[in-house]
């Protein structure tokens, strides 16, 4: 089931038992296998392959030539990361993707940076920001952003905030 308001680019190949919710977009060159389930609104970039059974829940971002493993499952609002030096006018972009394992398993609302490993079996849990791999059955959890340059205090020149 491959709903109408779905984008489909030429060279995707979507296995008939695959399902695609709306407002999905589906690069060229993806592949989905058997049982892969995808929700709306999610970005699968150029080249990147969905193994059987997966799960890619409403929200998702998959940028170009990711891996996603058979029976993988990805939470609603996951964005995945491929550029490390993310500025606009960035001519030294090396694409980073992100590989996921077998059977791995990531909560609502994680960021994954690029060039992310995350091993078989493994579990990320919702809201975790996602810096280092993750090893073969690894359960982690957490995000602690940290200031490095600057101040713990707002700038004085900063407009109020409005009520």
């Amino acid at each position: 089931m491959i709903h109408p308001l779905t984008v489909i680019h030429a060279g995707a190949s979507i296995d008939e038992s695959a399902q695609v919710w709306a407002f999905t977009v589906i690069g060229d060159g993806v592949t989905v296998g058997a049982d892969a389930v995808i929700g709306s609104h999610c970005y699968i970039g150029r080249g990147t392959t969905i193994g059987r059974g997966v799960h890619i829940q409403t929200g998702v971002f998959l940028p170009n030539n990711s891996v996603v493993e058979d029976y993988a499952f990805i939470g609603p609002n996951v964005p995945f990361t491929d550029d490390r030096y993310p500025r606009s006018g960035n001519t030294a972009y090396l694409a980073e993707p992100p590989f996921i394992g077998h059977g791995a398993s990531i909560g609502a609302g994680a960021v994954i940076l690029p060039g992310i490993k995350i091993g078989a079996g493994s579990m990320v849990g919702a809201g975790s920001v996602v810096a280092k791999n993750v090893g073969i059955g690894d359960t982690i959890y957490g995000s602690a952003a940290k200031v490095k340059n600057g101040t713990d205090s707002f700038r004085s020149d900063f407009p109020p905030a409005r009520a």
